[in-house]
């Protein structure tokens, strides 16, 4: 069985269909999807184009994350909000 979406989710709640008990029944066996709130960072070279800086861990496909992973992760992206924007223009 696949998960629902999230935008289905609220659908759902919002008609009455799914009540607040039955949803934290469907989370807690992970068959509801969660929101995606990723916000794009952009930084510019120097001949103006935008570049997204990304981070990946290659091999880790499938692996829980360990504690150092995690906390490089949070570094990261501190690092990221202190010296990247997000793009504006579309261009």
């Amino acid at each position: 069985m696949g998960k629902i979406s999230a935008k289905d989710r609220d659908e759902l709640i919002n008609s009455g269909v799914l009540s607040k008990k039955a949803l934290a029944e469907m989370e807690k066996k992970n068959l509801v999807a969660k929101n995606k709130s990723t916000i794009k960072r952009f930084m510019k070279t120097a001949d103006g184009k935008f570049v997204e800086p990304q981070l990946y861990f290659r091999g880790a496909k499938g692996t829980k994350p360990s504690k150092k992973m995690e906390e490089f992760t949070t570094k990261y992206n501190a690092l990221l909000d202190k010296y990247a924007t997000t793009k504006t223009n579309t261009k």
